[in-house]
């Protein structure tokens, strides 16, 4: 009786796992296809039909990746705050042993140019922040009040510098994000008005210019 051909080693070796390779692609493309239509349309008005039409994924598997529309939306949210927090870790990498007055209007700086990079973040906000909800709640408690604690601290340090605008942390707080990132939530109406798409380089300078002195005005290098 002839023995079996003994098959290479090679094909011994486990595959690589190329169905679970595909599925991780196919999840972050469905992320990355839901924020913009969450941010224009919020949970409500975004239907996952949309999101997968423009993630190209057959409607049929998106539950495969994500169990409910929840699930998703969560997802989209922890991918543009998780973009933030991976920016300004840099940027305080970047500013380790820089002039303590000098970190927090280069801070200020990274987020508008953040801001204008993503104006997807603030329209999220926007959307979902005008009504109270276990979402809101979840969202608040996940990523935004880590974002306002540390906004919070910037904010003393800088007082305690006697370089930051007078004012309720709280206040301050909104007023930078607001100032720093409406002209990019809004950029259709922006260029309506002013002719420039808001996020051209010459412009998003201005403004952050703009800003610093209006943030910082007794700082040495406004």
């Amino acid at each position: 009786m002839r023995q079996a051909a003994r098959r290479p080693r090679s094909q011994l070796r486990p595959r690589p796992r190329r169905a679970q390779q595909r599925g991780l692609e196919t999840r972050e493309r469905l992320v990355a296809a839901a924020l913009p239509v969450f941010a224009a349309r919020g949970f409500e008005g975004a239907t996952t039909r949309e999101i997968a039409r423009r993630a190209g994924v057959a409607l049929a598997a998106l539950p495969y990746h994500f169990e409910t529309k929840e699930a998703l939306w969560r997802a989209a949210a922890d991918r543009i705050f998780g973009l933030l927090a991976d920016r300004f870790a840099e940027a305080l990498r970047g500013l380790a042993g820089a002039d303590a007055r000098a970190r927090p209007r280069e801070l200020l700086r990274d987020f508008v140019r953040f801001a204008a990079e993503r104006p997807e973040l603030h329209r999220f906000m926007l959307q979902e922040g005008t009504e109270p909800s276990a979402r809101l709640r979840w969202l608040v408690e996940t990523h935004v009040r880590p974002l306002y604690r540390a906004v919070c601290e910037r904010i003393d340090e800088t007082r305690a510098l006697g370089i930051a605008v007078p004012g309720r942390p709280e206040h301050l707080y909104y007023a930078m994000i607001g100032a720093a990132s409406m002209p990019y939530a809004v950029a259709a109406e922006f260029e309506l008005l002013a002719g420039a798409k808001p996020d051209a380089e010459a412009l998003v300078e201005a403004h952050v210019e703009l800003l610093l002195r209006l943030f910082f005005p007794d700082s040495p290098h406004a």
